[in-house]
């Protein structure tokens, strides 16, 4: 019986497109994924790899998108942006208003409850739904209304969850963890290469009023979301962890697609030794996949038996 393989894509906004370069280099390699997770930008790139896009597939859509095909005004005064023409977007990329089951790949999206500070894992329902959820990122876009609770960027608990796709049932564990880079003076965002209206757009948003405070906010989630992912890494870490630093790419930095895929294909080709071997490696025995079960439920197995399983 072949071991399961979970992958678990990091937010970021633009820089989460460096995911498809990962997902290139598992696609050459011939590294099956049975099962994803993301928070934010790593949402929906699982979504649609969930639903069938190769990682090409995504390339081609990456590169097809510009900020204003997806930038609207805010009505709600809860966000600077709206996410009505997010909405159309995430249908073709789809195929359509798709619900979990509908996919081909199990899929998990985080986002938070900001009524309750609790972590929401969505697997049920509509996935546009949950991708509007889990990228709903603070100040840029509003919280989302799902049954009752208002939900926003899984980022601000589990910015990699690594976690949610072990427990989905992986047995190995790749993570993707694509980092903002911290250098320069907070406050004081410049425009980063780049060329074309997009280059021209961002220019002007960064003269505007509110630029300084995306800029604090961007870089006080980098902060946090490094600090939380060391924390889950001491306490559940994946078989692989690929980091991904990315110099100058701000949240909607979207005429950087080819530089962001290409530095998420680098990051990861220096682990196809470690891709190759996770897959190759043997399928936990059962008595490893009781014991393992147990210590995710908080319980402890009988004396002896801990240390008599292949863990």
């Amino acid at each position: 019986m072949p071991i399961k393989i979970g992958l678990a894509l990091s937010g970021g906004g633009a820089r989460g497109l460096a995911h498809i370069g990962v997902l290139k280099v598992l696609e050459e390699t011939q590294v099956p994924v049975h099962m994803l997770a993301g928070t934010s930008m790593g949402g929906i790139i699982a979504s649609a790899y969930a639903a069938g896009r190769t990682a090409a597939d995504l390339d081609d859509l990456a590169n097809s998108i510009r900020l204003l095909d997806i930038a609207q005004r805010d009505r709600s005064g809860m966000g600077l942006l709206g996410q009505g023409k997010i909405v159309k977007r995430l249908e073709e990329v789809l195929g359509g208003d798709l619900t979990f089951d509908q996919l081909n790949l199990p899929l998990a999206l985080v986002a938070v409850d900001l009524g309750t500070g609790e972590e929401v894992i969505l697997r049920e329902g509509s996935v546009i739904e949950a991708v509007l959820a889990t990228t709903a990122v603070p100040i840029v876009f509003p919280p989302v209304t799902w049954e009752g609770r208002v939900l926003a960027d899984g980022g601000l608990l589990n910015p990699v969850p690594f976690d949610v796709v072990r427990h989905m049932g992986a047995d190995r564990v790749v993570a993707v963890h694509t980092m903002h880079d911290l250098g320069g003076s907070p406050g004081v965002p410049g425009p980063t290469s780049g060329s074309g209206i997009e280059a021209v757009l961002r220019t002007l948003m960064y003269r505007t009023p509110w630029a300084p405070v995306m800029d604090v906010a961007e870089r006080s989630q980098a902060i946090m979301s490094r600090q939380l992912v060391e924390h889950r890494l001491e306490q559940d870490p994946p078989d692989v962890m690929i980091r991904v630093p990315l110099k100058g790419v701000g949240l909607l930095d979207l005429d950087q697609v080819n530089r962001c895929i290409q530095a998420g294909e680098d990051a990861a080709r220096r682990f196809v030794p470690e891709f190759t071997r996770l897959y190759e490696a043997s399928q936990p025995n059962l008595l490893a996949r009781w014991w393992r079960s147990l210590v995710d439920r908080g319980q402890r197995p009988p004396e002896g038996e801990a240390e008599e399983s292949d863990v």
